[in-house]
């Protein structure tokens, strides 16, 4: 074995990410423009996701998760290609919420879930 492959990234994340593949949506902070994304992979803080439009993600932005009608304050830490590692923030449930700001989503996220 050679010194370079006994090397291994550092991790930089502070609790597991687990393999996902989950429907999910991107929307800028007043829920005014969303985007299709797949969530590849999730942890209580972070998440990483694919889209097919990643230069159109903001770097502050709302990550939905459709399939348990989850939302996250999210923010854009790093980009490659068409993925993104997201931190994730302040969670909240669109079943419940009525939260003012979240209406919107809230909304996209019921028609969403029908289908």
């Amino acid at each position: 074995m050679n010194a370079s492959s006994s090397l291994k990234p550092i991790e930089r994340r502070r609790g597991q990410r687990g393999r996902a593949l989950l429907a999910g949506k991107v929307a800028n902070q007043d829920a005014t423009q969303t985007l299709d994304c797949v969530i590849r992979n999730l942890s209580a803080d972070g998440a990483m996701i694919e889209t097919s439009t990643p230069h159109l993600v903001p770097a502050e932005m709302h990550l939905v998760q459709i399939k348990e009608g989850i939302v996250w304050d999210a923010e854009v830490i790093w980009r490659r290609g068409n993925r993104i590692g997201v931190k994730l923030n302040t969670r909240h449930d669109l079943r419940e919420t009525t939260e003012k700001q979240l209406r919107a989503l809230r909304a996209i996220w019921s028609q969403m879930a029908l289908r």
